[in-house]
């Protein structure tokens, strides 16, 4: 067995259909699906146990593994234990493969038999069918520079869908629980600071932006917070010139949760999280923009319009 293709899922039987079908709509016998259902309450149980018979799937090509719910993370590491593939690939239930992924990663795993993290584009769609494609960054020999250009999104395209592991290069590292927003980011992140990482110049997954996404629910960003920082800056998995990265990236980190707020109009917590950055990173207080929206910030009433974004402030926190 090659690939295990690990799904976490819940509440999504609306869109689970369609990720299977990209799965199975793809040439080949060498891989599994493992479902892992995180307590959904709707149809999603029935809708793939009718598409396991209704595309006639051989006995253990899919399997579906319930758990209470604990949020994705979990249910991740989840399907990584259960996992029998020599590469686990990660992807989300209402996202979907791109045609010709599985045959394009096993050419790219025989180009590069050594390879432990690879990475290949995405497409991002509305559900009208309008999108955008984000192809990967360069990337280094050095893997602290790796990970430097990671923590600044240079790498650009790393994310799930887009990321194959091999299963031994793993190890322990898997998804921080209890974070329900950027947990991807302290998993990708001690990978590309501890293995040889492959760019695939090619899309291998299209994600779907859809209001239910947890892509975006302010909620469960200020849940995380700055939690993200703490659970990638471990000191047990990084080197000391890897923790050194902390502060910036701590302070760009303080930034996006200033600016989330902010255009939410939620005031009061936009001006801590600008003061936390200034804390961390005091030349910051020269980025112009934000210094101005900060400022403005005490004459505006708590949940009142604030400024209409810009391009550049569209993308997720």
């Amino acid at each position: 067995m090659q690939w295990s293709i690990v799904i976490p899922t819940y509440n999504y039987g609306r869109f689970i259909e369609r990720c299977l079908a990209s799965i199975v709509d793809q040439p080949g016998d060498d891989y599994e699906i493992v479902v892992v259902d995180d307590g959904s309450t709707d149809d999603t149980r029935a809708v793939v146990e009718a598409f396991v018979r209704y595309r006639q799937l051989p006995t253990g090509r899919l399997r579906y593994l319930c758990q209470h719910n604990q949020g994705p993370a979990a249910a991740r590491n989840h399907g990584i234990a259960d996992s029998r593939g020599d590469f686990v690939w990660f992807l989300d239930s209402d996202d979907r493969l791109a045609a010709g992924a599985l045959e394009q990663m096993r050419q790219t795993v025989r180009q590069h038999p050594r390879g432990e993290l690879f990475f290949g584009g995405y497409r991002s769609m509305a559900e009208d069918g309008r999108g955008s494609d984000k192809l990967p960054g360069k990337v280094a020999v050095c893997r602290t520079e790796n990970f430097r250009r990671f923590l600044r999104k240079e790498l650009r395209s790393l994310t799930t869908g887009a990321v194959v592991v091999r299963k031994s290069s793993l190890g322990d590292i898997r998804f921080p629980e209890g974070i329900h927003i950027n947990e991807d980011v302290a998993f990708f992140g001690h990978l590309v600071a501890s293995c040889k990482v492959v760019p695939v110049a090619r899309i291998l997954v299209e994600k779907i932006r859809h209001p239910a996404s947890l892509r975006g629910n302010l909620g469960r960003i200020e849940e995380t917070g700055l939690r993200s920082v703490d659970a990638l800056f471990d000191a047990a998995r990084l080197t000391s010139a890897q923790m050194k990265l902390r502060s910036r990236y701590r302070a760009d980190r303080c930034l996006r949760l200033f600016r989330a707020h902010y255009l939410h109009g939620n005031y009061a917590l936009a001006r801590s999280y600008y003061g936390q950055m200034l804390k961390t990173a005091p030349c910051y207080l020269f980025k112009a923009g934000y210094l101005l929206r900060f400022l403005r910030c005490f004459g505006k009433s708590e949940g009142g319009a604030s400024d209409p974004p810009d391009a550049a402030e569209t993308h997720d926190v």
